[in-house]
């Protein structure tokens, strides 16, 4: 009971962050002018910064590993540290308990969208880690079943395979097996990371995602295959890119698709640096694409 009560006031602290200062003529031109898929580091700090931010629920994966480094990362290159902290803990890591084939916190979360963007509040964004996939596939099926439900902007996972679903003891069920890789349309865009190798995204296949048949606006899907260099379990550790102007400077240049020759920098392992570029990529999008939508409202500016 304890952690549905937290999980409510972490979706209440999501409503409230609907409320944001009156923009400036000259911000809100500037905010209106944003292109989403092109966006620099100086309109992240001195535009999205002014605009209200969906929260980032980053789901842990099942062997230890957290989404700490993560977290910070984005919170360094420009995401505000309050969307990004689980309220509960303090911490960037959230994690749902499982019991079986049953996911409380996952129905609850799902069951809470709705009322929550009806209310004024923002359709959070969920990035899933192994296991922690599972607990965003399974939300991603609850919202598709939720009348009038709201689509989340967006979703991504990394290492999330069919092995996890039949495995003891990892999140999920067998059950869910036959759902893996359909992204139904409760979300606007998906994108879904494997590891070339890894038996836990690539064996047989079942890592491949594609979007659920039915509905008028099917999700944009897209599949990317990382290196067989990018370690399962340590996919999201990426001390030291934010804080390396060389890095920095790559990652606010980075665009989908592209494949730019990684940057010489002695010490660091560099091993996640395309796809944790990738996904600040998506996530400054969705930002920019809600904070577009708010700035065009006539209450935005000020008087």
């Amino acid at each position: 009971m304890l952690r549905l009560v937290l999980l409510a006031l972490m979706l209440g602290g999501t409503a409230a962050a609907g409320l944001a200062a009156p923009l400036s003529a000259e911000a809100r031109e500037g905010l209106l002018a944003i292109d989403p898929e092109r966006i620099s580091e100086r309109q992240v700090r001195e535009l999205l910064a002014l605009a209200p931010a969906p929260r980032v629920l980053l789901f842990k994966g099942s062997l230890g590993a957290d989404m700490e480094s993560f977290g910070a990362f984005l919170q360094r290159m420009g995401y505000p540290a309050h969307r990004l902290r689980n309220p509960a803990t303090g911490r960037y890591s959230y994690s749902f308990r499982w019991d079986g084939c049953s996911c409380v916190e996952c129905d609850a979360l799902a069951a809470s969208v709705g009322p929550l963007v009806r209310q004024g509040g923002m359709a959070p964004m969920l990035v899933g880690h192994s296991g922690g996939g599972v607990t965003v596939g399974r939300i991603l099926q609850l919202l598709a079943t939720e009348n009038a439900a709201p689509r989340l902007p967006f979703a991504a996972t990394l290492g999330t395979g069919a092995l996890l679903r039949w495995a003891p003891g990892f999140p999920g069920c067998a059950a869910d097996v036959p759902q893996l890789g359909r992204v139904p349309a409760s979300v606007a865009s998906f994108t879904g990371y494997r590891i070339a190798g890894d038996p836990f995204t690539s064996l047989l296949g079942f890592g491949e995602y594609r979007p659920a048949e039915g509905g008028e606006a099917p999700a944009r899907v897209r599949n990317v295959l990382l290196p067989a260099q990018v370690s399962h379990v340590r996919a999201f550790e990426v001390d030291g890119y934010a804080e390396h102007p060389q890095l920095r400077a790559w990652i606010n240049a980075y665009q989908p698709g592209s494949n730019p020759p990684l940057p010489e920098v002695p010490g660091l392992d560099l091993s996640n640096l395309h796809h944790a570029a990738d996904l600040w990529h998506s996530l400054k999008k969705h930002w920019a694409l809600q904070a577009l939508q708010w700035a065009a409202q006539p209450g935005a500016g000020a008087d």
